[in-house]
């Protein structure tokens, strides 16, 4: 039997999500990158290398949905921590909201035939 390779659109899909899934994160507190990422590699499906997450919190944070303090640490260099803007909130409701109609569709298309 033939199969499809659907990993590029596996990888689309978490693109996608992963700044939802990060302002969801950063609404249980504000957290440093590598912390951010290596809760995402705990996660099935949403390992992210650690690299890559900085840009994510970069363009988040231009876009006004984080904001970042720097706080000493004694593992080495400061650490830039990340938290949560009153726009970032608002924004995550919404994609929440749009996220649960999207999976409640897909589900009910899975499960019957629409009309």
């Amino acid at each position: 039997m033939e199969t499809v390779d659907v990993s590029n659109w596996q990888s689309q899909l978490k693109k996608g999500l992963l700044d939802m899934v990060i302002l969801n994160l950063l609404g249980h507190g504000r957290c440093h990158g590598y912390d951010i990422a290596r809760t995402l590699k705990s996660i099935d499906g949403l390992s992210i290398h650690e690299g890559n997450i900085y840009p994510i919190l970069a363009r988040l944070e231009a876009d006004g949905l984080l904001g970042s303090t720097r706080q000493a640490s004694a593992e080495g260099p400061p650490r830039k921590y990340y938290e949560r803007t009153e726009l970032g909130r608002q924004t995550v409701e919404e994609m929440n909201r749009h996220w649960d109609q999207m999976n409640a569709s897909v589900q009910r298309i899975r499960k019957e035939i629409i009309r």
